[in-house]
């Protein structure tokens, strides 16, 4: 079955920036890495394994290494895994920096893992940093081309952790921030503690008050987000 048709064009999300990513201290020295690396500084290959997060940052590189006239392609693999990946990958090797995400998705896929393993081959040759971001470690990865693997752990490898309650709590009341509401400590652990806990559901449901209250024209309060939720 022929591969279908490709995108025109792949968008990054404008909300998928640095500044507007949550970073506790110990996921300092990664942000710094892939900082470097974006801006052409710093380390040619990286791998990112590990949770939430991962989408945002690959995404983050690509804007800041396009503000510094660099150019970068995003492959969000959980979207494109049925396309032709020779076509994708077309003359990849002389990009600035290459972002592969989802990585995992690839295992079993040898259209996908041959395609891969030769554009990391001719990226060598040129200046183009490779940034491969995955839910689990490389070592992890059930590939059928063992070239690629080997390849694979040359790669630097950085892991991103999941948030603690504490973190995930500041992550939400910093979203706020970001768009401009106050969220205090109280409000947010009346929030934290009747949703869903992890990130995603604590930032959908900020996107949710922000336009309820904005609607009503009323401040993020306990007794509001009361009424509006039906708590």
């Amino acid at each position: 079955m022929a591969s279908p048709q490709l995108p025109l064009a792949l968008k990054l999300d404008t909300e998928a920036t640095f500044d507007n990513f949550y970073t506790p201290e110990r996921h300092r020295l990664l942000l710094n890495q892939l900082k470097q690396q974006a801006s052409g500084s710093g380390e040619k290959l990286i791998y990112l394994c590990g949770s939430g997060g991962r989408s945002h940052l690959l995404q983050a590189c690509c804007h800041l290494a396009e503000a510094a006239g660099r150019y970068a392609r995003y492959i969000p693999l959980a979207e494109l895994i049925d396309f032709d990946p020779e076509a994708l990958l077309e003359g990849a090797e002389y990009l600035d920096l290459l972002c592969f995400d989802d990585f995992q998705l690839i295992a079993g896929r040898g259209n996908w893992e041959r395609a891969i393993f030769n554009c990391y081959n001719k990226m060598l040759a040129t200046d183009a940093c490779l940034l491969v971001s995955s839910s689990v470690a490389h070592s992890q990865l059930a590939l059928e081309l063992p070239d690629l693997q080997s390849r694979l752990q040359s790669l630097s490898s950085y892991r991103l952790s999941e948030l603690d309650e504490s973190e995930r709590m500041a992550a939400l009341q910093f979203k706020a921030k970001m768009r401009g509401i106050l969220v205090s400590d109280a409000v947010a652990e009346f929030i934290y503690t009747r949703c869903q806990r992890d990130a995603k559901s604590l930032f959908d449901l900020l996107n949710v008050l922000d336009h309820l209250s904005l609607i009503e024209q009323r401040k993020l309060t306990i007794p509001f987000i009361k009424e509006a939720m039906d708590w």
